[in-house]
């Protein structure tokens, strides 16, 4: 079972495919989402661009440690604990360099890595996310920033199937159809595979911890970046892009007009060949080293 202690006492669940020689890609999903929420076909075609693909489960979620009980829902943790998590994945693995592609929360981890130790980061792809939490970056009424103090209803099975179902049916790409086969599908795997709501709680307390706000750190920073954002996300509005073009001297973006807050199987092509395009230039004359 591939899991490893982090310097902080965290364990943390990961999986890899590809040839461990080949460049090392990390996938960081979003908040209470597992490593399987990354497709095995959207790896498969990672891994055939050239690339040895990593996926952590995020602590509190999937098999990487749970950090609290089930009515213990006020993190001890912040997103710079979260990029450490990674960074000890790498010293694990043996990457000391490592291209980094993060959806959503797992955009937020990916730029602090970048923020912290650039010199471990070849590249970014940063996947319908953003650079703060400010309200211009919010779709719909945003919340008031308070952390979550009640656990989560424990639902059986065919319930969470159904509201797993309905999540992804309110996120999905509007210009895509939605396969509600699949999403049942993964629904079960994720339930069977572990099932502790209270983790995701935990995780959304962590990211209002911070840090909230981290333009200025990212101001100029010298590494290729892909910035992937659908016109219709449903959480984190497409602004973000433009603002990612200002702040980062090599970010490239990709708008889809009838992309939400998903990875659509339609355009994984196109992800996978502009994230081998933007891996490219960090070895490239001139590029980031």
């Amino acid at each position: 079972m591939p899991l490893i202690t982090t310097p902080a006492g965290v364990e943390v669940y990961y999986e890899t495919a590809g040839d461990p020689s080949a460049e090392p890609l990390v996938l960081l999903h979003g908040g209470g989402a597992q490593l399987i929420g990354w497709s095995e076909e959207f790896v498969a075609l990672l891994v055939q661009a050239g690339f040895f693909v990593v996926r952590p489960d995020n602590r509190d979620v999937g098999l990487s440690q749970q950090t609290g009980g089930p009515d213990d829902l006020l993190a001890d943790y912040d997103l710079n604990d979260m990029a450490d998590d990674v960074l000890a994945l790498l010293d694990h693995l043996g990457i000391e360099r490592a291209h980094l592609t993060g959806m959503s929360m797992g955009g937020f981890i990916a730029q602090l890595i970048a923020i912290a130790k650039p010199e471990r980061v070849a590249s970014l792809g940063l996947m319908s996310t953003t650079p703060c939490s400010d309200a211009e970056f919010l779709v719909g009424e945003p919340g008031d920033g308070q952390p979550v103090t009640q656990a989560p209803e424990l639902l059986e099975h065919d319930a969470y199937v159904q509201m797993f179902v309905r999540g992804q049916q309110g996120l999905q790409s509007p210009g895509f159809p939605f396969d509600e086969q699949e999403s049942a599908a993964l629904a079960k795997r994720y339930y069977e595979r572990i099932y502790r709501p209270d983790g995701l709680v935990r995780q959304w307390n962590a990211m209002l911890r911070g840090p909230l706000d981290r333009r200025e750190q990212l101001r100029g920073l010298e590494v290729p970046a892909v910035v992937i954002h659908g016109r219709r996300d449903q959480l984190l509005n497409h602004r973000a892009a433009t603002e990612f073009a200002e702040l980062l001297p090599q970010a490239e973006i990709h708008l889809y007009a009838q992309m939400g807050h998903d990875v659509p199987r339609e355009l994984w092509p196109e992800f996978v060949t502009v994230l081998a395009r933007t891996a490219g230039l960090a070895s490239a004359p001139g590029g980031a080293q």
